[in-house]
């Protein structure tokens, strides 16, 4: 995997490189103490993000001479090298950052195959949707689990839709009476309400409920 995965990369260079180095949510940061200079990538976005980063320089003895490849975490900020300046040098190097995004399929390969599976053989005409907050912290991992299995979905977002809001609960409602839909994300297929979602694990698993 690792290997394919460099490859894929060293392929991407020539293409990649310049609008890389200035990725929407993926950047390297430097911080200096003294002669050490520790170079981080921090990911703002809400999902993953696989990085190749390469260092050229000579004003600095480098703890590897190696390209990096790293996962980075949404949310996270990693090191991902320290380099010692050389004396008498002005500290200066370049870089090429080319920034991959992580299917989720790597992360969860074995429930995605089970649906995908299934989509490609005889579920792609189910009707899905998806309600949604502002505040609701999965719903973009979820969003975009939908969207790389190429699931088909409506998505009403709770906070945005104000003047629907109350019929919309009042018709969730005389599908499941007496249940509680303070929970969000809330995700629908045809007639089957999934209202109890409090994590990705959650909603996947209503995803293949869904689709059995």
């Amino acid at each position: 995997m690792i290997r394919n995965f460099t490859l894929l990369f060293f392929a991407l260079l020539s293409i990649t490189t310049v609008s890389q180095n200035d990725h929407k949510y993926v950047k390297l940061q430097e911080v200096v103490k003294g002669k050490r200079y520790e170079l981080f990538i921090e990911n703002t976005d809400s999902i993953s993000y696989d990085v190749f980063l390469k260092v050229d320089t000579n004003d600095f003895r480098r703890s590897s001479e190696r390209p990096i490849l790293q996962t980075i975490p949404g949310n996270s900020k990693k090191k991902v090298l320290t380099m010692v300046k050389l004396n008498d040098k002005p500290g200066n190097y370049t870089y090429i950052l080319v920034v991959n995004e992580v299917s989720y399929s790597l992360k969860v390969d074995k429930d995605f195959e089970i649906i995908d599976f299934k989509l490609d053989r005889e579920l792609k005409n189910k009707t899905v949707t998806l309600y949604t907050k502002d505040d609701c912290s999965i719903c973009p991992d979820a969003k975009h689990i939908l969207t790389k299995n190429k699931i088909s979905y409506t998505e009403y977002n709770l906070d945005q839709d104000t003047t629907n809001y109350n019929k919309i609960i009042k018709e969730l409602k005389t599908i499941k009476p007496k249940s509680d839909f303070n929970h969000i994300p809330i995700l629908k297929i045809e007639d089957q309400l999934y209202n109890d979602i409090k994590s990705l694990e959650d909603f996947i698993q209503a995803l293949r409920d869904g689709f059995n």
